[in-house]
């Protein structure tokens, strides 16, 4: 069988690369040797392009011997194609395309924030790996990537570290524009460098500080908070930035008199500031403000500031660890603006952050979604790497078309491992999702804690069963599937799930075995404990050397 891609439409640069993007999915799905070079096709793909469906949407019509992707635009295009790439087999001979219709997305922002830090995935992965899983989640309808610039540990933004955190950042971000994904950074409204001026720094806040934060009521400081802000803006002049993220917390933020309450005082003062500098640069770039952490104070305060709708801001952030803040639920969004939320995919109840393998929570998402899905304009999911993609799947399709989480769970197991085993996959990933907080314990550092043992003594809700159905089907699977990286994350999930539980937390060979996988599937070996499969590399290789 042998399969042809065949553009329609004037071969630009964006459509070249998608057409090169489906070429490369087709063939590591099926086999290099189905794309038809010459002789004539069994199947052919047609891409095209005729403005009309509506903004970033896109048609497939499909016969016996063809699929015609029309897209809106050149995103249009690409969304497209990653809906038919889901939605193509191979049986008995025949490809088919199992979706048709017209599609178009509900809610205008579909982004993500990679946290490029301690030494995770996206800080440490070769950047050919990134790239490649920067094009999976735009399949998927992701519009738009944040990054962050961290400064807090740096000496200045000539610091040769830092520039070589911009050299990442600007490569991570120059493949956003190749795609046509929108690019952006975020960062704080005060952030400052290791070696702010001790009298220009920013006093606690009650919330995490790292100490080096700048006071904008000091005039110097504010001085600084601008120039520095000017240096961020000229480093990443050639990518051309179509977001820009103020934040108030984690860290930030300040407690001194003047600044008080920060939130609704000094935050919102110097954060037109700092939003101007970057204007100044990016004149069509959106300026997003964040809310992260608002206490009720704040929240009120900042409804005050924000009476009349302020120009300098285009979109609103706000979510929290647990639940939406129940200030929005109850109360107008200050100053009527967009509102986009940032579910934290990736650490809830996590500890280390994927290092006991995937962490699907259906569920749980599609009930804060339901809480907020009609009030937002879109969001940026918080991702610190590869372990929670099925999350991110799920959040692109609530963004998509409001997709219930179990059916986009569906969709995804179905296209990455297999149509048969969906049912089966979906039961295994429910059972993980009632088990999930095993992973709150990190043996390696607590072996002992009384939080410990009460994880391990929770009831089990099936990890003997998730485990046996994982390995049935993991048996069936063609080889392709069984080694790549998504089930391999999945299936070490349910392994250690089962075996911890078994072993009162201390893992035998195959658990430790299992930690050195993920390791190796995040590139974390340089990770701190947060990003890093808890994996005691000195006790491996001691018993290594005993046998």
């Amino acid at each position: 069988m042998k399969i042809k891609i065949a553009p329609r439409v004037k071969e630009t640069p964006g459509v070249k690369k998608i057409c090169s993007i489906f070429k490369r999915r087709i063939s590591e799905r099926f086999d290099e040797k189905v794309l038809a070079s010459k002789g004539k096709p069994d199947f052919v793909v047609i891409f095209d392009m005729k403005s009309g469906i509506g903004s970033d949407g896109f048609t497939i019509k499909t016969s016996t011997d063809q699929a015609v992707i029309t897209g809106n635009d050149e995103r249009g295009l690409l969304y497209g194609a990653g809906k038919l790439l889901r939605s193509l087999r191979l049986e008995n001979g025949k490809f088919f395309a199992g979706w048709s219709g017209t599609s178009v997305p509900k809610k205008e922002i579909r982004g993500i924030y990679f946290a490029t830090h301690f030494h995770n995935f996206y800080h440490d992965a070769p950047m050919k790996e990134v790239e490649t899983y920067l094009e999976d989640i735009a399949l998927w309808g992701y519009n738009a990537l944040i990054v962050w610039f961290d400064m807090h540990h740096y000496t200045g933004i000539d610091d040769p570290e830092a520039q070589k955190m911009l050299i990442r950042l600007r490569s991570i971000l120059s493949s956003c524009r190749e795609i046509g994904i929108s690019p952006g950074i975020g960062r704080l409204a005060n952030e400052g460098y290791s070696t702010t001026p001790v009298g220009l720094r920013a006093k606690p806040t009650g919330r995490s500080h790292y100490g080096v934060e700048v006071c904008p009521s000091i005039p110097e400081g504010e001085k600084l908070i601008l120039k520095q802000a000017e240096q961020e803006c000229q480093a990443f002049c050639d990518i051309g930035l179509e977001f820009v993220w103020i934040w108030p917390y984690d860290q930030g933020g300040c407690g001194c008199k003047k600044c008080s309450p920060w939130g609704a005082n000094a935050y919102p003062v110097i954060s037109e500031k700092v939003g101007r500098v970057f204007k100044r640069y990016y004149p069509c770039a959106k300026i997003a403000l964040s809310t992260w952490l608002f206490d009720d104070e704040e929240w009120k305060g900042l409804a005050r500031v924000f009476r009349k709708r302020p120009t300098w801001v285009d979109y609103l952030i706000a979510d929290a660890h647990e639940t939406f803040p129940e200030y929005l639920l109850n109360n107008p969004v200050p100053g009527n603006l967009p509102l986009l939320n940032f579910p934290e995919i990736s650490m809830w109840m996590a500890w280390p952050w994927g290092g006991y393998g995937a962490t699907p929570l259906p569920d749980r998402f599609q009930m804060l979604w339901d809480s907020v899905s009609d009030r937002i304009a879109g969001g940026f999911p918080y991702s610190e790497g590869i372990f929670e993609d099925i999350n991110k799947a799920v959040y692109s399709q609530f963004y998509w078309n409001n997709t219930p989480a179990r059916e986009t769970i569906r969709e995804y197991v179905a296209s990455e491992f297999s149509d048969c085993a969906a049912d089966q996959l979906l039961k295994v990933i429910g059972i993980l999702e009632k088990n999930h907080g095993l992973s709150t314990w990190n043996w390696a550092t607590k072996p002992n804690s009384r939080k410990a043992v009460d994880i391990l003594n929770q009831v089990d809700h099936g990890s003997e069963t998730a485990y046996r159905i994982m390995k049935d089907i993991d048996r069936k699977l063609p080889a392709r599937v069984r080694k790549s990286w998504r089930w391999r994350i999945l299936f070490l999930r349910a392994m250690l799930d089962y075996k911890l539980r078994r072993t009162d937390g201390v893992p035998d060979k195959e658990a430790e075995s299992g930690f050195r996988e993920l390791n190796d599937i995040y590139h974390t070996w340089k990770g701190t404990v947060q990003v890093r499969a808890p994996f005691d590399a000195d006790r491996f290789y001691r018993r290594k050397s005993q046998e």
